[in-house]
């Protein structure tokens, strides 16, 4: 396994830039589900051992139930009856209206009157279930309310009716314990049903052909009065005549004095014109509308004489004899022509008065010939309703008669649109409980839910669990990753395989010092990681002062410091482990070595070089300088001068001085000591340490300018680290017991 390695800087900049805030993933990858389902592998066994549990309760407990099923086609445009179905039904026509009806036979299946048609008949009141339903009184061939409800329940909870999709047909299926009665009470259920369906269509075919009997008497008086009604109005309103049009002799009279009254009018209008004329005494125009008159004549005569006076008087003057008898003649001719002109006018004022009379007196007669029209039209109009009223009942009457014929007929021959495909037959195989589908629908349920509690309680934890997280959280390299250990687990095998001489030498440290114990463990190989880490962090210039620290006690620092310093020591390099927790420090327990002088010792100058330990024979060159006596001001001890001579002397006598210290969020000792060292890495322990505990405490340090150079990841389950899986498994040496104990494996070199 190799630790990320760190990019040279400078010794006095921070290895990273400050970072404000989390930079957690938004995005659930796949990676993220597996370190889920591994890190909540209980949760999820558990509720899938529920849910295997749960169905095996209902897989072998409870009573199998068989299920008998039968078809029917139900053929909605099939013809009924002959003749009389368009009188006692309404054919309905369309896919809506065809599945309606479909839906409402199935109802009828459903229905009560069916479901005790059946129970009656096959007498399922001594029957399981149903006798459950006289448990508390007997049944005694009566039902009560309450006994027929529970009776109509078990056997509708124990019905299926359903469509077939795209089909007429129609499923009936019934669940028994016993698959003979299942059997039974399904064919019962079909053949309740088809005879229901029968009855009530003879008995509606009955109730037609009766009401029809009953309205054929009444329907034959009404025929009979409203043919009387009709000839007793046509007598007494006198509609006599009457042809195929509707027309009367009152019409006829109407129409010929109209038309004579028109005559009337057109010679009325010429004779006044003739009369007009006449007034006006012009003999031209009297001419013209009487050319054949006398008129006519002494106009010619007239005429001649004025020519031959004209050409007298111009002749001989007007003394003349012969002027003077033509102008007598003239005179005379005038006379006859004024006379004719008034007899002409007297003619004419007495032809126009008589036309007058004569039009006058035929529209008398008009109106009177209307005001009777108006009378026998409207005799006519209620005469043809009557007589429409008669002729309607008269059809009626007929059709009713012929349906009637019909109807006995076909009351006993009703064909039946029902079609039994498949009547039921006897279950070979129960259709519950199925077992296997049980157990497999109990495993993906505990599954399902196993996943959904792991995810619900993933949401509700905030710590860090794997180096992606801290990096994530700090915006830092993770330096290395120390993987979970079992320290009981590791003292049963060492004494089991390890010598005396391996025993007295283990014997000196504590067991969780597995860089010194078990060199060749995956556990040290995470200390190497980080070694390796820290020196390539500064090629040029190694860091010598090294500060580690946490957010909250029991996160493991002294172990991890301890161990860090033993894989530092094992490469000849001259170590300090300075235990500068000076309220709680553990490294005197960790190297089984007194704690009369330490750090604190020092700091007070009560002490002097006998503070300064060399405690593993075989590493000389680890010098280990525990707490001390508890101080009662450590903060102040550490930020004081002689603090900063000790480091002073330190960095010249020392390759490396390691500091395990106080955790940052209980105390401030560390803040002080943070700014005067080379590299500082926050430790991580993995399901401990929270995400905002970590984010405060890079930000402490951050603000106390201290040179933080990364995060060491603590107890990791190595099965959550994504990458660990990524190269093939192999163990050169290493302790194959770790592997298995950790589930963990060593990256390929």
């Amino acid at each position: 396994m190799q630790g990320q390695a760190i990019t040279p800087q400078r010794p006095e900049l921070p290895l990273a830039p400050p970072v404000s805030g989390t930079l957690e993933h938004s995005v659930l990858t796949p990676g993220d589900v597996r370190k889920i389902i591994i890190k909540r592998k209980w949760v999820i066994l558990g509720c899938v051992l529920v849910g295997l549990l749960v169905a095996s309760y209902f897989a072998f407990l409870t009573v199998p139930l068989y299920e008998a099923v039968a078809q029917v086609d139900i053929d909605l445009g099939r013809s009924t009856n002959i003749g009389i179905n368009d009188l006692i039904e309404q054919n309905l026509t369309g896919e809506d209206a065809t599945s309606e009806r479909l839906q409402t036979e199935v109802s009828i299946m459903r229905s009560n009157t069916v479901a005790l048609d059946v129970i009656n008949t096959l007498d399922l009141y001594h029957k399981e279930p149903f006798s459950q339903a006289f448990k508390g009184s007997p049944y005694n061939g009566h039902l009560t309310p309450a006994q027929r409800t529970a009776l109509l329940d078990m056997f509708a909870g124990n019905l299926k009716i359903m469509l077939v999709p795209g089909t007429n047909l129609v499923e009936i299926r019934f669940t028994n314990p016993d698959p003979k009665v299942a059997t039974t009470i399904t064919n019962a259920v079909l053949d309740a049903y088809m005879e229901r369906d029968l009855r009530a269509r003879f008995e509606g075919t009955n109730r037609i052909s009766n009401w029809l009997s009953q309205q054929l008497s009444a329907l034959k008086k009404q025929v009979e009065d409203s043919q009387q009604q009709v000839a007793q109005y046509q007598k007494a309103n006198n509609l006599i005549g009457l042809n195929a049009d509707g027309q009367t002799l009152v019409t006829d009279s109407l129409q010929t004095v109209n038309q004579q009254l028109a005559e009337a009018q057109a010679d009325r209008i010429v004779k006044e014109a003739r009369y007009r004329l006449a007034q006006t005494r012009n003999p031209e125009l009297l001419v013209s509308v009487a050319p054949g008159t006398t008129l006519t004549s002494l106009r010619e005569q007239q005429s001649e004489l004025m020519v031959q006076y004209a050409q007298l008087k111009s002749k001989y003057g007007p003394n003349w004899p012969k002027v003077k008898e033509a102008e007598k003649q003239l005179t005379d001719v005038q006379s006859s022509i004024d006379t004719e002109i008034n007899n002409l006018t007297n003619r004419f004022e007495e032809e126009y008065n008589a036309s007058v009379k004569t039009e006058n007196l035929l529209r008398d007669r008009l109106e009177q010939i209307k005001s009777e029209a108006y009378r026998a039209n409207e005799s006519t109009a209620e005469f043809e309703i009557l007589k429409h009223g008669a002729e309607s009942a008269s059809d009626l009457y007929d059709a009713l008669q012929t349906k009637l014929k019909e109807a006995g007929i076909t009351a006993g021959l009703n064909s039946n649109d029902i079609d039994v495909v498949d009547r039921a037959a006897i279950p070979a195989l129960p259709v519950a409980p199925r077992k296997r589908r049980d157990l497999l629908l109990g495993l993906a349920g505990g599954l399902l839910i196993g996943i959904i509690a792991a995810l619900f309680l993933e949401s509700l934890d905030d710590t860090i669990r794997t180096s992606d997280d801290a990096e994530a959280i700090t915006g830092l390299p993770a330096l290395a990753v120390i993987p979970h250990f079992d320290v009981l687990k590791k003292i049963g095998t060492a004494a089991a395989e390890s010598t005396a001489i391996e025993k007295e030498r283990n014997s000196r440290v504590s067991p969780d010092l597995l860089s010194y114990t078990d060199p060749q463990s995956i556990i040290a190989e995470g200390f190497r990681t980080l070694r390796s880490s820290l020196l390539l962090s500064a090629v040029d210039r190694e860091p010598r002062l090294i500060l580690l620290t946490s957010s909250f006690a029991a996160e493991g620092k002294s172990t991890c410091a301890a161990n860090l310093a033993i894989s530092f020591a094992r490469r000849s390099a001259r170590v300090l482990l300075v235990d500068a927790d000076l309220r709680r420090g553990t490294l005197h327990l960790k190297f089984k070595t007194s704690n009369r002088a330490g750090l604190s010792t020092l700091l007070s100058r009560e002490s002097g070089s006998e503070a300064y330990e060399q405690p593993l024979p075989d590493l000389p060159n680890l010098t280990v300088i525990t707490r001390g006596p508890i101080a009662p001001n450590p903060g102040e001890m550490l930020a004081s001068r002689s603090m900063e001579d000790l480091l002073l002397q330190w960095r010249l006598e020392y390759d490396h001085v390691i500091f395990d210290t106080s955790p940052v969020l209980a105390v401030a000792d560390t803040l002080s000591l943070a700014p005067l060292v080379d590299s500082v890495f926050i430790l991580v322990r993995s399901g401990i340490t929270r995400k905002k505990a970590l984010s405060r405490v890079r930000d402490l340090l951050k603000r106390a300018n201290a040179r933080v150079l990364g995060t060491l990841v603590n107890d990791v389950d190595l099965r959550l680290e994504n990458y660990y899986t990524y190269s093939k498994r192999y163990d050169y040496d290493y302790n194959k017991s770790y592997g298995a104990g950790y589930g963990a494996t060593n990256d390929e070199k």
